[in-house]
């Protein structure tokens, strides 16, 4: 037993914070965050953003690690043994299933981005890409998302990469591929910032990510900054309960999490300040959509021996992403039927991967089957990134901050010697119940359209 124990915990405090920054740096550090930062006038749009981090991000965070650490179970396991004895208990435990759902559901959308992902970062390196002009990238990539066939073949790879790394379980799988790929990605990104530092225009670009504009910022900017920070930080994904769980019972949350957001945070600021050099004058520029870093991309390194690394950058980033994602669904799966981790494994990507692909068809043979203006990529996207994920937060933020019982969060609090003081855990508490329930309930509300329903109403 004492050896099972061991096999499902991290091995170490460092590899577990290794292994969460590369579960938490997604696309959206490489393409969204530069996008608003360019939108939302640079320096007042971040301000806000560390705003939100430290207000919302940080205590959610570590409230989810806080809950989880020591346990070994499963997201709706988690939240079990810290409500059995709380009111409409059955409430609190399918909010961990919807977490766990809504990651499966995001995966299956996520896996079709990945797949484009892979595929261009080959064609990156064999100099396949098209940057000629704006005109012939975006044709190239609407080409190839079509291409229903060839997509299939990219996805099924994805799928058994990420299957075949969670089958092997937490120390001989997880644990070391997310190390493996937390490395490359650090390689990669690094050689791209250094060559950006030297280019000529390194200082435009650092005036352009950091200058502070508060005219440019509007409300739809600061709603913006406070949805990127939740999202940033897949706190509506069960992927941190999940991690948590495999951590030791006396692990330091509070600094784990700030050290994992510092280093998400400066992720995301290096990637806009590279994006910046490569795509300012290029004549391409980042979109809404995340078509755009396909369509973009190519033609502002266009010719450049950066390409290459950039799209492999891209690929890297969309494997690990996904392997976080999928970590809470195999556990549920394993943990739910008693089957063995290879088995759990296996049920779990055939399932997400026939999603995916109904999901890839959306853009192939069923691109013309839309309900509401939206394919099938689209709902999915639509129900985990603005009504699940949210959701399952502010549940969370809830019931730490309202429902449990302050003195068993006391008590879990001081476990690690460090946190003994009560103005630490006071401040942390008052965090979860009032700012951070506030912010994302303005997330929810923003990601449900609210804001667009004001703008219709008040300014028609």
């Amino acid at each position: 037993m004492a050896a099972l124990a061991q096999r499902t915990q991290w091995s170490s405090s460092p590899r577990f914070v290794i292994a969460m920054i590369a579960a938490v740096v997604s696309l959206s550090n490489l393409w969204r965050l530069p996008y608003l930062l360019s939108d939302y006038g640079a320096g007042a749009f971040l301000l806000v953003y560390v705003g939100a981090l430290l207000s919302m991000g940080l205590p959610l965070f570590s409230g989810q690690l806080l809950m989880a650490r020591g346990t070994r179970a499963d997201v709706p396991g988690v939240i079990a043994a810290w409500t059995r004895n709380t009111p409409h208990s059955r409430v609190w435990i399918w909010s961990g299933y919807l977490a766990v759902f809504g990651a499966g559901l995001l995966l299956a959308a996520y896996s079709v981005v990945a797949a484009w992902s892979l595929a261009y970062s080959l064609r990156g390196v064999t100099g396949m890409l098209d940057g000629s002009s704006v005109a012939a990238a975006n044709a190239q990539f609407v080409t190839f998302a079509r291409d229903s066939e060839r997509g299939f073949g990219w996805l099924l790879l994805f799928f058994a990469l990420i299957t075949a790394t969670a089958a092997r379980g937490l120390r001989r799988g997880v644990e070391p591929v997310m190390r493996t790929l937390a490395f490359c990605m650090l390689m990669a990104l690094t050689a791209l910032v250094v060559s950006s530092l030297m280019d000529a225009r390194a200082s435009s670009a650092l005036h352009a990510v950091f200058a502070v504009d508060f005219a440019a910022l509007s409300w739809r900017g600061v709603f913006e900054a406070l949805y990127q920070a939740f999202f940033t930080l897949s706190l509506g994904t069960g992927v941190v309960v999940c991690f948590g769980s495999y951590l030791p019972s006396d692990t330091p949350v509070v600094r784990l999490s700030l050290l994992i957001l510092l280093i998400d945070l400066a992720v995301s600021l290096a990637c806009a300040f590279m994006l910046a050099v490569f795509v300012g004058d290029s004549g391409a520029n980042l979109d809404v959509g995340i078509q755009s870093l396909f369509e973009t991309l190519p033609v502002a390194l266009a010719g450049s021996w950066q390409a290459p690394i950039m799209f492999v950058l891209v690929a890297l980033v969309s494997l690990s992403t996904a392997i976080g994602l999928f970590e809470p669904v195999v556990q549920l799966v394993q943990h739910r039927s008693g089957y063995s981790r290879l088995r759990s494994a296996l049920y779990a990507g055939v399932a997400l991967a026939l999603l995916g692909l109904v999901a890839l068809l959306s853009f192939g043979m069923l691109h013309r089957l839309t309900v509401f203006g939206y394919n099938l990529f689209g709902w999915l996207m639509l129900a985990t990134a603005q009504l699940i994920g949210p959701l399952t937060g502010l549940l969370l933020c809830i019931l730490m901050g309202r429902v449990l019982a302050r003195k068993r969060l006391v008590d879990a609090w001081q476990h690690a010697g460090e946190y003994s003081r009560a103005t630490g855990f006071a401040i942390w508490h008052a965090l979860l119940r009032y700012p951070t329930r506030i912010v994302l309930v303005l997330v929810l509300a923003y990601a449900l359209g609210a804001l667009r329903l004001i703008e219709i109403v008040w300014f028609p």
